[in-house]
This record gives C-alpha cells, structure tokens and sequence, in this order.
C-alpha cells in the first residue's frame, strides 16, 4: 500500500512540474526568439522566463535550440519575426548599432560602423562599394543605392555596332563584357558588365594588355612601358642623379 502512495505522489509531483512549466521555456535554462520581434527574446533559468531586448540595432540569432545571441541583420535567423523595437538612432547613426551607408551614392566605397550611436568611417577596398544588405564590399553596379559611373568616375562606352545592327546585350549572369585600361594609370583598367563598370587593379610590376585583356609585364605593353621608362627618368633627374 505504501508502495502505491509513494508512486502517486510521485506522478504527481512530475504532473504538477509539467503544469507549472512556462510554455515561454522550451527548456529550464537558455535563450530563445520570442514572438514576432526579431530583436526580443527569452532569458530562461530553472524555467523562470525573463524577456530581454537586444540592443538597438541589433537582431536575436536562434544558434542551437537553447542557445543564441544578438548580432548583426545578415547574420540573424528572423523568417517572419518582422517586428522590431522602436529606433533609438542619433544624428550618425539610424540605430545603435549596425553598418549604414554614408547617403552619397557617388562615395560608396565609404560607410559607417555604428557602435552606441557613434559612427566610424570605414572604407572598402579600392572600387568596392558597401552593400547594406549583406554588410559586404560589393562592386558598385550591384548595390542599388550606389552610382557606379559617378564612384569610379568611368562611363563605359557603348558597343561599336557591327554592320550597322547594335550588338545584343548578354544579360546571363556572367553579363556582356568589355575591357578598358584607366584613363590615367596603366596599373589599373575597367571591366564593363553589361554597361557598367568595375575597376581592377594590376597590381606592382604588371600593366593592363588591351590586346590580351590581361595584366601583363610592361616590356610587353609598348605605351605603357614607354611611359614606365620616362617617370623613372623623371625620378632619377629630380633625385640628381642626371
């Protein structure tokens, strides 16, 4: 008979364990998405749901099914959680945290890492523009709130029609594309993708070869040796060596 009792009571006390279980807890301890508020969460210990924002600017990133931080957009596992808290932004910064655009669409290459409101300027690598979506340096032609032509200060000629019949634009994700060497160095050139330009860069010791469309030795480049040859005499007479 006790036997029963202590059996009873003993389904009874996982029964009322089970009932007293905050459904906000899918387990005793760990953080999880609350709701449809990307940026919200649920701190729980020993089942004692505690809610918690992230900080502005800042989304809830669900990592294993108990464990998870707050962290930057792209990074973050929202789906259909869409809602956000109000934004506490400053005069530089939209939200406290998070990368922005600088808002000049011909100085893409520049944009703002926001850290408690406080923004730092942080460039690309030369000819690359910030895409605020993936919070990655991007050619310009691919973010749309830059202007590839005014950023590069290059404007690709339009293709040459071949007896009088414009050439069809390719517009596979490869694109229509067309060499260019930079107008004022022999280091550099543009590749233009279906109308739109990306700068390139040759790199110490090599040249742009616009016959092979590659970067090649200057000995191999006439125009653009000549003009090696005649800035390393320039050099060496204003050095006094001449």
């Amino acid at each position: 008979m006790a036997k029963i009792v202590i059996s009873a009571l003993l389904c009874l006390a996982m029964f009322g364990s089970m009932v007293l279980s905050s459904p906000e807890c899918p387990f005793p301890n760990g953080r999880f998405a609350s709701g449809d508020q990307c940026d919200a969460y649920t701190e729980c210990l020993d089942d004692v749901p505690t809610p918690k924002l992230c900080p502005d600017g800042l989304l809830f990133h669900q990592r294993t099914k108990a464990t998870g931080e707050c962290t930057y957009a792209p990074y973050s596992t929202c789906k259909e959680r869409a809602r956000l808290q109000p934004a506490n932004g400053t005069d530089e910064c939209p939200r406290q945290f998070g990368f922005y655009p600088n808002g000049d669409e011909t100085k893409c290459g520049v944009y703002r890492n926001c850290a408690h409101g406080v923004a730092s300027l942080t460039k690309c690598p030369e000819g690359l523009a910030f895409n605020e979506e993936t919070y990655q340096c991007d050619w310009p032609d691919l973010v749309g709130s830059c202007n590839a032509e005014a950023f590069l200060g290059f404007n690709c000629p339009a293709a040459e029609p071949v007896d009088a019949i414009a050439p069809e634009v390719d517009v596979s994700p490869e694109g229509e594309l067309r060499y260019y060497r930079h107008p004022q160095t022999c280091k550099k050139y543009f590749v233009c993708v279906n109308g739109h330009p990306r700068l390139y860069n040759c790199g110490k010791y090599l040249a742009f070869n616009s016959e092979s469309k590659l970067c090649d030795f200057y000995n191999k480049v006439p125009e653009c040796y000549a003009l090696l040859k005649e800035k390393q005499k320039l050099k060496a007479e204003k050095q006094g060596k001449f």
